[in-house]
């Protein structure tokens, strides 16, 4: 059999479908496949023998097979990268890219999240202005939790740009990386968008709860209500109880209480109610400082129970 038989069957194995430890095989980032066409290489080199082209000339021929295709981003400063391939044995051209599929092909072991996760869960029917990809971090020491400072984000590193470190433009939309503390990311889980393309991204409990501590990058003030608003009808409260378990920040169970209550949302028999429930019984006695409902943002009203204000 031919050398390039061999290397085309074996790339199309390699890309027909999408799993846990490949999330992406149809949208790639130029210096994964890359990798992957070396590790090809090198697993098969008894056939291909030494004299294979390196990878970036396979990648070109690959090219003008039209077997790959360059996706053109904008760097953050406006000048042309083309940094993204798509690969796809019947791609065309003018196959249409989804957003999140980028996002994970730059960071295939990042996290989906913020304004990306409410957009794709259908929270809100505002245009999505940027999304957001997140790298974990190992969890940070706590501080006592009873004195959290919450009128600010708090467990992530301060960026200069509120909504993270921008790395590239894509259809006029930004999309941004950000550092996050793996302790307060507890909701993580895999969606499959389609056969070639899988997603690591946030829980629907862990978006909304996201809405709250990081307001701005979920899209701002109308946009994290309006995720509450349609999100409480489909959330698990029991998973949503654990997530906050796992998490432990005072301030965020105060938070979840005052935006059921502004909603009116009962989930007294679950585990998310037995939790709250215990959080306001402590506050009765408890002297603690009002914080605002959504972190960054200054409301006039107070919700006495749970000393948050409120829109």
């Amino acid at each position: 059999m031919d050398r390039w038989e061999v290397f085309l069957r074996t790339l199309g194995e390699r890309i027909s479908a999408a799993s846990e430890k490949n999330l992406t095989a149809r949208c790639w980032k130029l210096s994964t496949l890359l990798r992957e066409i070396r590790t090809i290489t090198k697993s098969n080199q008894a056939v291909l023998r030494t004299t294979f082209p390196p990878a970036h000339v396979v990648i070109e021929q690959l090219k003008r097979m039209g077997l790959i295709h360059s996706i053109k981003v904008q760097s953050p400063n406006d000048t042309e990268l083309n940094d993204f391939l798509l690969l796809d044995m019947e791609a065309g051209k003018g196959e249409t890219i989804y957003p999140l599929e980028l996002l994970q092909a730059y960071l295939p072991d990042g996290v989906v999240c913020y304004f990306s996760a409410i957009n794709y869960y259908e929270l809100t029917t505002q245009v999505v202005a940027h999304h957001h990809v997140a790298r974990l971090n190992p969890p940070r020491a706590k501080n006592s939790l009873a004195t959290v400072d919450a009128t600010k984000p708090a467990g992530e590193a301060v960026e200069r740009n509120p909504l993270g470190t921008e790395i590239f433009h894509f259809e006029d939309v930004g999309y941004y990386l950000n550092k996050r503390d793996a302790s307060l990311v507890p909701g993580i889980q895999f969606r499959v968008v389609s056969p070639r393309c899988w997603l690591r991204i946030t829980t629907l409990e862990q978006t909304l709860l996201d809405a709250l501590v990081q307001p701005v990058r979920c899209g701002g003030e109308a946009v994290a209500l309006d995720a509450w608003e349609t999100g409480v009808k489909q959330i698990d409260a029991d998973r949503m109880g654990e997530h906050l378990a796992k998490i432990q920040r005072d301030d965020l169970d105060r938070r979840v209480g005052a935006v059921l209550e502004m909603i009116g949302a009962n989930v007294a028999a679950s585990t998310l109610g037995q939790r709250l429930n215990a959080v306001r019984d402590r506050l009765i006695t408890e002297a603690i400082p009002e914080i605002p409902l959504l972190a960054g943002f200054e409301f006039l009203e107070l919700n006495k129970t749970w000393k948050v204000r409120t829109p």
